[in-house]
């Protein structure tokens, strides 16, 4: 095991491995993703840094009590080591949510608990709990923007909006990805004419855990857009691999728009639900008994539609925008084409318009 040498504000990243492992970095304004933990014991930083870069979260080990008031004050888990808990404990330091005393010893890491109104965590017995902490910690941190496209009344061209959307980000420069959360569904990947691409898709996923770095990487992609779609095999996709798929690619991208294909997935964490609903009466009459999406859609098709004030009248809300059919949608499935190859120009301008009323949102 190599030894580790701890310096105040040092970052750990997954000693004993030989390397460092760091997450991307999505963008230039995204900060990489850090937790502190408070510690002289250099055994114990090296089996949390071990964890937390199994991750893709980074640990910042501190020791002195100016670095630990500064990090005292910041929102989020802390972790203070037993070896130092008695130290933090005389600093006289406020309570604060979110802290954990962590330590190999059980007894001696509760002693500290009630005094630092802390919870207790005994590596390496509950690493699962310590990556369960961190991966949350990274899933608010440092996270894109997750749209989900869904349909509010009918079948409404649901997947094909939300490759749409997706494309239409990429095009702008937003990094992208586009993930169809029912494994059983179509394949998102016909619908884009990349089925003979290489890549994972849901059966090699399924067994998903936590957070994976670069996962845009393995994925099949399309000018730009990392797809996650389902495969040519029936696969059970537990509700904890659909959470680590998109918090993974929520992690080093800037927009995840998924399609949940019908399925209720709570699971998933949704910053702007986007309702797709045909302006025809029978669609906006189904769509009345479900929650309002943050988005609402008005997808009209040829011959009579309701207005928008006669939609509002019904859901008590008007839609945001209005994307029109396009006949050559359906003509581009049949030959393996993506939408916004054989789209309109009205279309491909609607998914450009819909782009910037989400990351407004």
């Amino acid at each position: 095991m190599r030894l580790l040498t701890i310096t105040e504000g040092m970052k750990i990243r997954g000693q004993g491995r030989g390397a460092e492992t760091r997450r991307p970095a999505p963008s230039a304004t995204r900060e990489e993703t850090a937790v502190a933990l408070v510690t002289r014991d250099g055994r114990l930083a090296e089996v949390v840094g071990s964890v937390a870069a199994s991750g893709g979260v980074g640990v910042e080990v501190l020791g002195g009590r100016e670095a630990v008031s500064r990090a005292w004050s910041r929102n989020g888990p802390l972790l203070v080591g037993a070896d130092m808990a008695g130290s933090v404990m005389a600093w006289g330091l406020s309570p604060r949510s979110g802290t954990y005393v962590v330590g190999f010893d059980a007894e001696e890491a509760a002693r500290w608990s009630a005094g630092l109104s802390a919870s207790v965590i005994v590596v390496p017995r509950a690493n699962q709990v310590l990556t369960e902490i961190l991966h949350d910690e990274l899933a608010t941190t440092s996270r894109a923007t997750v749209v989900q496209v869904n349909s509010s009344g009918g079948g409404t061209g649901v997947s094909t909006l939300a490759s749409g959307l997706a494309w239409a980000a990429a095009r702008s420069g937003i990094k992208v990805g586009l993930v169809e959360l029912n494994p059983s569904a179509g394949g998102i990947d016909l619908l884009l004419g990349i089925e003979r691409k290489d890549g994972w898709r849901w059966p090699e996923l399924a067994s998903a855990r936590g957070v994976t770095t670069d996962l845009g990487s393995h994925v099949p992609s399309l000018d730009g857009v990392e797809v996650v779609s389902a495969g040519r095999v029936g696969v059970h996709v537990p509700p904890a691999a659909r959470r680590a798929v998109v918090d993974s690619l929520a992690g080093d991208h800037d927009l995840v728009v998924v399609d949940p294909g019908g399925l209720d997935t709570p699971e998933v964490t949704v910053n702007v639900k986007v309702g797709v609903v045909a302006a025809d009466l029978r669609s906006v009459m189904t769509a009345r008994g479900q929650n309002l999406p943050d988005l609402l859609v008005a997808r009209r098709g040829p011959g009579r539609s309701m207005p928008d004030e006669d939609i509002e009248s019904v859901l008590g809300v008007r839609p945001d925008m209005t994307i029109k059919d396009d006949r050559r949608l359906a003509r581009g499935q049949g030959d393996g084409e993506a939408p916004w190859v054989v789209a309109s120009r009205r279309w491909r301008s609607g998914c450009a318009e819909l782009v910037d009323q989400v990351m407004g949102s």
